[in-house]
């Protein structure tokens, strides 16, 4: 049974159909769903009237907000009886992903995967192909946009003892 899952997130609602798809599979099970959000690292000095904010300051702001919207997004799972933990990191989003699955020992990256033509998959691949591409452990693509049929159900029993 898997019992470590991470879900990247980016704040778009198709990334968000990540957690929908899983929530019937996760329910009741006491799993652990790892919510991932990786920015873009901040490189520059802002000026505002204020005066000068500096970076240490622009990043704690920023990861604020984006802890405030995972744990919004993990109440939903998180009713359902599964284990959420959050985590906001900077830099490039493969490279994040992978490293947070390792550091967390995940079982499962879900991501979802938006329908791309032919010719943009090649130029510019999305965060699921190039994780599916990368990854060593198992990523489950969700595709995006189309409706749950609510027909599959994941069943499970313990052996007798």
């Amino acid at each position: 049974m898997l019992d470590r899952i991470l879900i990247p997130l980016d704040g778009s609602a198709a990334a968000e159909e990540a957690i929908a798809a899983l929530r019937p599979f996760v329910a009741g099970t006491g799993a652990v769903v790892h919510l991932l959000v990786v920015r873009p690292p901040i490189r520059e000095v802002v000026r505002s009237e204020r005066g000068v904010v500096y970076l240490d300051e622009l990043l704690r702001d920023e990861a604020a907000a984006w802890r405030d919207y995972l744990v919004r997004k993990g109440s939903e799972l998180a009713y359902n009886g599964v284990v959420v933990r959050h985590e906001v990191r900077f830099g490039e989003p493969v490279a994040e992903t992978l490293a947070a699955a390792v550091r967390h020992g995940v079982q499962l990256i879900a991501v979802a995967a938006p329908a791309q033509p032919w010719w943009q998959r090649l130029a510019r691949p999305s965060l699921a192909q190039r994780l599916l591409a990368q990854a060593a452990i198992p990523v489950l693509t969700v595709p995006v946009g189309r409706p749950l049929s609510g027909q599959a159900v994941l069943r499970y029993r313990s052996l007798p003892a």
